[in-house]
C-alpha cells in the first residue's frame, strides 16, 4: 500500500494546481533558471556533492488506530509538540491532526463555514499556538483562509483581498499573526501562464506588500516558451515551479519560501515582507526534484526524489543554505534492503534526528513510518 501513497504523492507534485491536475514527465536537465536570475544553473552533475553521504533506515512502524488512508493530499506537516497533520481526499479534505502515538486529535474540516460552499482546498499552515489555518476554495472567484482553533473549531473566516483574480497556493502564518501567500496572478489571456505572486496579508485579509521574488520572472518566461522543467502538457496556465512551491515559518521567525526547481531555489522573508536572504540547495543529480520540505530549530530538511527510478535524497541544510548532511535510502538492486521510508514526508526533528513519513498498511490503515540516519 506504500506504493499507492507515493505514486497519489508524485502525481500531486507533477501537477499544476487541485483544480487541474495533468501530469508531465521531469526531464533530465536541471530545472533552475537561467543566470539571468542570478542564480547558478550549472547542471549539478558537473558538481561533487561537498557532505559526505549516509542512509536513511526506518526504524520504527505506528500504527494509527482509527486513521484509513489510501491517499495523501500535500502538503503534510507537524508541530512542536511532535503532533502530525495530514489530508487524505483531494476533492474537499478535511485535515485530520494525529499525536505521534497515532492517535487522533482533532478534525480540521472546511465545510466548517455553513455560508460558503466550498469546491476544494488547497494548503494549509500551523501556526506556533496549535491554531490552524487553511487556504479554500469557494464557488466563487475570492479566496478564502478558515482559521481554526487547535482542537478543530472553527474562529474565522478571511476574505483573502489581492485586488486581482489569482489563485493561491501556500500560505505561512508569522508570529505577528499575519500571513505570507504564495499563488499565482491570472493573465488578461485566459489560456496564458499565470503570473508568480507572492504577497504579505493582514489577519483581516487585506494585502499589505507583494515581495517581490528575483528569479520568478524567469521562471514566468520558461513557462512562457513551454520549457518542460516548468510547464504541464494539457495545461497552458500551469508553472510547476511556482504552483508547487513550498512555505514554512522558522524559529527565526522568517519565512522560507522553496520553489520547486533544481537546486531549489529557497527565498527567505521577514514579516515585514523582506527578503533576507536567498540560496540555492543541490542535490547533486539533476534528476531530481525536491518533493517536500520541513523547518526545524536551526536546520531544513529538504527531500527530494528521482521519479524515473524512485530514488530518494535527503538533504539538509542551515537556515542559510549551508550542507550539512546527505542521506539516501539503502538500497541493492534497485530496491530499499530495508523497509521504504517512504515519500510522504511529514515532519523533522532533533535530539533525536528522525524523519516521520505518511505511510498505510494493506488495508489503507493509516501508518507513521519513522526512519532514522544510519
Amino acid at each position: 500500500m506504500w506504493r499507492t501513497a507515493y505514486v497519489f504523492y508524485l502525481c500531486w507534485v507533477l501537477c499544476a494546481s487541485a483544480a487541474a491536475q495533468s501530469a508531465t514527465k521531469p526531464t533530465k536537465e536541471s530545472a533552475t533558471p537561467s543566470s539571468s536570475a542570478q542564480v547558478n544553473s550549472k547542471n549539478a552533475k558537473d558538481k561533487p556533492i561537498k557532505t559526505s553521504v549516509g542512509h536513511l533506515l526506518r526504524i520504527q512502524t505506528i500504527q494509527t488506530p482509527t486513521e484509513m488512508a489510501d491517499t495523501f493530499f500535500p502538503p503534510m506537516k507537524c508541530d512542536g509538540d511532535g503532533n502530525l497533520y495530514f489530508q487524505s481526499n483531494p476533492a474537499l479534505p478535511a485535515i485530520h491532526k494525529l499525536n505521534p502515538k497515532g492517535e487522533r486529535l482533532a478534525l480540521f474540516s472546511p465545510t466548517a463555514n455553513p455560508d460558503l460552499k466550498i469546491d476544494f482546498s488547497m494548503a494549509f499552515a500551523v501556526a506556533p499556538g496549535g491554531d490552524l489555518y487553511e487556504l479554500v476554495f469557494p464557488h466563487e472567484i475570492t479566496r478564502y483562509v478558515f482559521a481554526y482553533k487547535a482542537d478543530g473549531r472553527l474562529a474565522a473566516t478571511v476574505k483573502l483581498e489581492p485586488g486581482f483574480a489569482w489563485s493561491p497556493h501556500r500560505l505561512a502564518v508569522f508570529p505577528d499573526g499575519n500571513l505570507l501567500v504564495s499563488g499565482s496572478e491570472y493573465d488578461k489571456d485566459p489560456l496564458a501562464p499565470r503570473w508568480p505572486f507572492t504577497g504579505i496579508f493582514a489577519s483581516d485579509g487585506r494585502l499589505l506588500k507583494e515581495v517581490k521574488l528575483k528569479a520568478d520572472n524567469t521562471l514566468h518566461e520558461m513557462a512562457v516558451t513551454g520549457d518542460a522543467r516548468v510547464a504541464v502538457t494539457g495545461n497552458t496556465t500551469a508553472n510547476r515551479a511556482v504552483d508547487l512551491s513550498e512555505l514554512e515559518v522558522g524559529g527565526d521567525g522568517n519565512a522560507y519560501l522553496m520553489r520547486w526547481t533544481n537546486p531549489a531555489l529557497f527565498y527567505v522573508i521577514s514579516a515585514g515582507g523582506e527578503v533576507v536572504r536567498e540560496f540555492a540547495v543541490d542535490p547533486g543529480d539533476s534528476a531530481y526534484r525536491p518533493g517536500a520540505m520541513h523547518v526545524t530549530q536551526n536546520r531544513i530538511a529538504i527531500l527530494f526524489w528521482d521519479k524515473q527510478n524512485d530514488d530518494r535524497l535527503m538533504k539538509i541544510v542551515d537556515l542559510e543554505g549551508h550542507d550539512l548532511a546527505t542521506y539516501e535510502e539503502l538500497r541493492a538492486n534497485g530496491r530499499p534492503v530495508n523497509e521504504p521510508i517512504g515519500a510522504v514526508f511529514a515532519c523533522y526533528t532533533l535530539n533525536p534526528e528522525r524523519f516521520t513519513f505518511f505511510g498505510s498498511d494493506d488495508n489503507g490503515r493509516v501508518q507513521l513510518w519513522i526512519a532514522a540516519p544510519r
